[in-house]
């Protein structure tokens, strides 16, 4: 199954990944659990899109109600949610302030995965 890794963490500024970091990028590519991943730019690049009574709103970052920002995504295949946790556990960007959050992917074909 797939699970979507949302790196979180307190806004900083942009930065060279850690050698823990690439060494856990390393380890679950090698063992084929990390499909896909990247870090992502500052909050003051992202932008919020919303369709209202149709006309499209776009707003600029940062938002100053966010305290953290997404800091990067990984997409992982593990057989069940305690193997996707254990791999999150595991990940650099859980310690230290930062979160990683998990979302199961449910198929676009409106089957209920679990």
């Amino acid at each position: 199954m797939r699970y979507l890794m949302l790196v979180v963490e307190p806004d900083v500024p942009d930065r060279e990944p850690t050698s823990d970091i690439v060494e856990w990028v390393r380890r679950h590519d090698a063992d084929g659990s990390r499909v896909l991943g990247e870090r992502l730019r500052p909050a003051a690049d992202v932008r919020r899109v919303q369709v209202r009574d149709g006309r499209t709103l776009v707003t600029d970052g940062p938002f100053t109600e966010s305290k953290e920002v997404i800091g990067g995504f990984d997409l992982i295949e593990a057989p069940n949610l305690e193997a996707a946790l254990a791999i999150a556990a595991g990940h650099p960007g859980a310690f230290g302030g930062g979160t990683v959050e998990v979302h199961p992917y449910w198929p676009t074909d409106g089957a209920d995965p679990s």
